[in-house]
Parts: C-alpha cells; structure tokens; sequence
C-alpha cells in the first residue's frame, strides 16, 4: 500500500517536473522571448536617451549616432553570434573606450554622449551577456 502510494506520489511529481520545467534553464523559445524584449525595451530607452540633443550640430549627432550604432551592434552580436567571448570582448571594449572618451574627454575625439545613454548601453549589454549564458533546456513535447 505504502508502495504503490509512493510510486504514484513520484509519478506525479515527475509529471509536474515534465510540464513545468527546470526555472533555471530557458527553452529556446523562452530565450527568443527575452532577447526580443530586452531589444525592444532598450531600443526604445535609447531613443528617449536620444530625444534631448536638439541643440547638437548635425556633425556631432552623426558622430554620435555612429558610436550609438556600432555599440549597438555589438551587443546584438554577442547574442547572435557563435563566437561569443570574442565578440564580448570587442563589445566591452567599445563600452570601455566610449566612458573613457566621456569622462576623459579625450583631445581630438568630440563625442558628447547623452548623460543617461552610456549607462543604459552598458546595462543591456550586461543583461544581454547574462542571458546569453542563462543555461538553455530542450523545448517540452507538445501534448
């Protein structure tokens, strides 16, 4: 009786395990969902950061929207790329040089970065790096 008790008890629990999964691992789905998110959320920050410099020459915005775009890549790269650490690596990099030339203000290199978009870069980049290496699980079997 205990037996066949604790054999149905385990059956269940296994059951529960199938269905509702490891909540430390994504599926890929899950993992797509987040990516997007984290995309569509920070793209929009990034233009509200983006929204206060009507008073930039149209030079300065170009140089800045080319900083803007190419930390902007490398971050969805991390994320899209087989070659991860190598890519981590040239986006920190980036991140790196920009606060250096913002805080610096280096000679010769005229970037004046919106007070507020440096930081949100470099807090999606770390999500994005977080959730990179968020272990993944298979999709569960439909049923």
């Amino acid at each position: 009786m205990v037996e066949a008790l604790v054999k149905r008890v385990t059956e269940q629990v296994q059951m529960i395990k199938r269905n509702v999964g490891d909540p430390n691992k994504l599926t890929q789905r899950e993992y797509e969902a987040s990516l997007n998110a984290l995309n569509i959320f920070f793209g929009a920050i990034i233009g509200v950061s983006l929204g206060n410099i009507e008073a930039m020459s149209v030079e300065d915005y170009v140089v800045l929207l080319i900083a803007t775009a190419t930390i902007v890549s490398t971050i969805l790269i991390v994320s899209y790329s087989h070659r991860r650490i190598w890519n981590m690596m040239m986006m920190f990099s980036l991140l790196g040089l920009a606060w250096y030339v913002d805080i610096y203000k280096v000679k010769g290199i005229d970037i004046d970065f919106p007070e507020k978009l440096l930081p949100t870069l470099s807090v999606w980049a770390g999500l994005a790096i977080l959730l990179e290496f968020t272990e993944k699980t298979p999709e569960p079997d439909a049923e």
